[in-house]
């Protein structure tokens, strides 16, 4: 809560970037304990930020991505864990440049597979650097060569862009 707090204050005064991270939530046993505890530590002050950025107006200037680096199995282990999964996880983006309440994506009925609007990072990126008004499609020099700012072969969620 302490940080949330802190990057609102950043933002209040200009910092133009933030970063809140949020660690441990590797369960790879006890799954069931970690998480009720992982939760109270991150859905209460997430949420409060959130209400504070918009009571503010502060969500019209400001883009708020809360993602890992991959999701978690749909099955338990046998210790009581979930594993690594990066066939299907969830990302959350609100903010400047989006549309509110849009949806993309949805897994089959054991949430093992993507079956409709399939998204990767490349994708995310893309959506992301757009939002905030930066030609994702673009370059930078270095070295005497150019290089794209996100990848080529990609681009942003477009349903999702306002």
């Amino acid at each position: 809560g302490q940080h949330c707090l802190l990057a609102r204050r950043l933002l209040e005064r200009g910092v133009p970037f933030v970063q809140v991270n949020h660690s441990n939530y590797d369960t790879h046993f006890e799954n069931f304990d970690f998480h009720i505890e992982q939760l109270g530590e991150f859905d209460r002050p997430f949420a409060t930020l959130i209400n504070d950025l918009a009571e503010r107006g502060m969500l019209d200037d400001t883009l708020v991505c809360v993602m890992s680096e991959f999701g978690r199995t749909p099955r338990i282990n046998d210790r009581f864990g979930r594993d690594h999964w990066g066939k299907a996880w969830s990302v959350v983006l609100g903010g400047t440049g989006l549309q509110a309440g849009g949806v993309i994506g949805r897994t089959n009925a054991d949430g093992t597979e993507v079956v409709d609007e399939a998204v990767d990072h490349g994708h995310v990126f893309h959506t992301v650097l757009q939002a905030v008004g930066v030609d994702s499609h673009g370059s930078f020099h270095i070295a005497g060569r150019d290089h794209p700012i996100a990848d080529p072969a990609k681009g942003p969620i477009e349903k999702i862009l306002a």
